[in-house]
């Protein structure tokens, strides 16, 4: 018997924090980027890789039942989360535990089932520093960068960021990815 969809359901399958977890290639540029903040002064703290999938389905659903009117009894299964989304045809208990979900979960932006995340091609990191950062690029150009925001959002740091090929999500702030996306 599948069990009823709520926050109980939001600790399984976690998202990585690991770099391993990342395509090699990317991983590896991240890296690079990384240590050159932190030796410049950044304090760098990273807060998601790679979602399983079966993270992402249950994201991805929460959202659409609880706040895009999807017909719960119309989501499709996924093998290995034996969830009920229809908390057996009540309608309005589901849509409750939907938005529990979306609130454990501190969803901002409606998730989807297959993103930069689930294809191990994006990180969500957490960047500041105090003063100003001098950071060395990819291609060995020195930056010094003591304008506001002292953030990930930094105009500046976000084209050394590109450098590395690692590209930022201006529209979600601690969202950086090998395209932008």
């Amino acid at each position: 018997m599948a069990e009823v969809s709520g926050p109980s359901w939001c600790a399984r399958f976690p998202t990585s924090v690991s770099l391993d977890d990342l395509l090699p290639e990317f991983g590896n540029r991240l890296r690079a980027f990384i240590s050159r903040m932190e030796r410049g002064g950044a304090k760098v703290v990273v807060n998601a890789t790679f979602r399983p999938p079966e993270r992402a389905y249950l994201m991805h659903w929460c959202c659409m039942v609880g706040s895009s009117g999807q017909d719960p009894a119309q989501v499709p299964p996924m093998s290995g989360v034996n969830i009920d989304w229809t908390h057996n045809g009540h309608t309005s208990s589901a849509r409750a535990a939907a938005r529990q979900m979306m609130n454990r979960y501190q969803i901002k932006f409606p998730a989807a089932l297959v993103s930069r995340h689930t294809q191990r091609r994006a990180v969500d990191m957490t960047i500041s520093w105090k003063g100003a950062l001098r950071i060395i690029d990819f291609d060995g150009q020195s930056h010094v960068i003591d304008s506001a925001p002292r953030t990930g959002s930094n105009p500046q740091l976000i084209q050394v960021g590109a450098s590395f090929g690692v590209i930022k999500l201006v529209s979600d702030p601690p969202h950086w990815s090998d395209d932008g996306h």
